[in-house]
This record gives C-alpha cells, sequence and structure tokens, in this order.
C-alpha cells in the first residue's frame, strides 16, 4: 500500500497541510481553555457556596452554643442559688438540733431525769440534838438555788422543782424518801459562789451553829457527781398551751 503525503516538492508540507494543522491546535487550545475557564468558574463557585454555607453553618452554630451557653449559666446560678437555700436550710435545721438538744438537756437536769456532774460543793450536815427540820433543809436548798446551783442532792434523793420536805426533826422524809443524819448535801455549780453563799451571816449555816448546836462542814470540789435520778412527774391536770 502506498502511503500518499500531501506535500510540497522537495519533501516539505504543503502550505494547506501547515494551515489545516493550526486550525487543530488552535480549536484544542481553544477547546482547553475553555474546560479550564469552566472549570475554574465552577470551582470559584463551589467555594463561593461552600463558603457561604460554611458561614450561616457557622453562624447557626454560633447562635446554638450561645444560647445553651447562656441557659448553662442560667442553670449554673439557678443551682448555686438552690445549693446556697440548701445550705442555709441545712445550717438552720442544725442550729435548731443543737438549741433543741441544749433545751432538752436544760429541762432534764431541773427535772433530774439524768445523772450530771461538774464543779461543786458537798455539805455535811451533824445534827446530835436532833434539832434540823425539814425547814431547815428546805431554806439550804433555796440558798443554793439564789447562788446558782444547777442541780442538788441530799441523801441520795434528786432535788427538783416538785420535791417536798416533810416529816420531823430526826426522821425527816424528803420526796417521799426517808433520810437521816448526818445529811449530806451535793450541789453543782460555781463552788467559790455556793459555799461563800452558804456562809453569810443570817444564812442556813449561821443560824444553825447560833441557835440549834448543829453545824455544817463545807467543802468545794473541782468535780462531783449526782447519779440519782427522779422519775418523770405525771402531770393531771397540766396542759401546754399554744403560744401567740
Amino acid at each position: 500500500m502506498t502511503d500518499v503525503h500531501d506535500s510540497a516538492p522537495g519533501g516539505k508540507p504543503s502550505p494547506r497541510s501547515r494551515t489545516g494543522g493550526q486550525i487543530a491546535i488552535a480549536l484544542t487550545l481553544a477547546l482547553l481553555g475553555f474546560l479550564l475557564a469552566t472549570q475554574l468558574r465552577s470551582q470559584q463557585g463551589l467555594t463561593q457556596r461552600l463558603s457561604i454555607e460554611r458561614e450561616s453553618d457557622l453562624g447557626r452554630i454560633l447562635t446554638e452554643l450561645t444560647d445553651r451557653s447562656d441557659q448553662l449559666s442560667s442553670e449554673i446560678v439557678d443551682l448555686r442559688v438552690k445549693l446556697a437555700q440548701a445550705t442555709g436550710t441545712q445550717a438552720q435545721q442544725r442550729a435548731l438540733v443543737v438549741d433543741a438538744r441544749q433545751q432538752l438537756e436544760a429541762v432534764q437536769i431541773l427535772l433530774g431525769l439524768v445523772p450530771v456532774k461538774g464543779p461543786g460543793i458537798v455539805m455535811t450536815f451533824d445534827d446530835p440534838k436532833t434539832t434540823v427540820g425539814p425547814d431547815v433543809l428546805l431554806d439550804t436548798v433555796q440558798e443554793l438555788r439564789d447562788a446558782g446551783a444547777e442541780a442538788i442532792e441530799i441523801s441520795g434523793v434528786r432535788i427538783v422543782a416538785s420535791t417536798a420536805f416533810t416529816g420531823t426533826p430526826g426522821a425527816l422524809i424528803i420526796g417521799g424518801t426517808p433520810v437521816g443524819a448526818p445529811y449530806q448535801v451535793t450541789a453543782i455549780g460555781d463552788a467559790s459562789t455556793l459555799a461563800e453563799a452558804m456562809r453569810i451571816p443570817g444564812g442556813v449555816v449561821d443560824s444553825l451553829a447560833a441557835n440549834q448546836g448543829a453545824s455544817v462542814r463545807i467543802t468545794e470540789e473541782g468535780s462531783v457527781s449526782i447519779l440519782h435520778v427522779s422519775a418523770l412527774p405525771q402531770f393531771v391536770h397540766a396542759r401546754p398551751t399554744t403560744r401567740r
């Protein structure tokens, strides 16, 4: 088979062949330029679209985060307020419990329902002539209370507000219990104050020594114990009332 070449004499390409090649090259370059421009425009449009969408998404996310942050901040404030209220309530409850316990202990001591100990004095009444009557011991209790005695016991009998002093000299009955000389009085309170109160001129001790022939020994103690307790009183007529 014989190849046919469109060439000029001397083996050189003819002008018509060169013109067709140039046109093909131009068309190819134009097509490549068009495709490149189209691709570039497409990429730029996509980039702009993605950029816009990202800004929108970021704005939405930022708004949601801001709203959530505000919500969390509000919740934190509420929780802090509730915590403060709860802490205050617990503190108040603890204070009320402590106060209630202190009042209960005071009532138990006043009623003689619990053993107690503390500083105080021990008084021993010697009555060789059997002259000490119930009035003497009752006056002693009153003077001790006036001096600040917080708990008193006489010969194993716990003295409370309802304790009765009856009998006769030599046959005394305290709170329903017979007691005999020597009478021992134990009182808890400031020891020096109680002792001084018992020794004041004209008091029980002074009167006993001067007029009745009985004697009293007073000993100040750093710690004394009153172990005997009284029974819980039964109230038949008295009832608590609501304060107004």
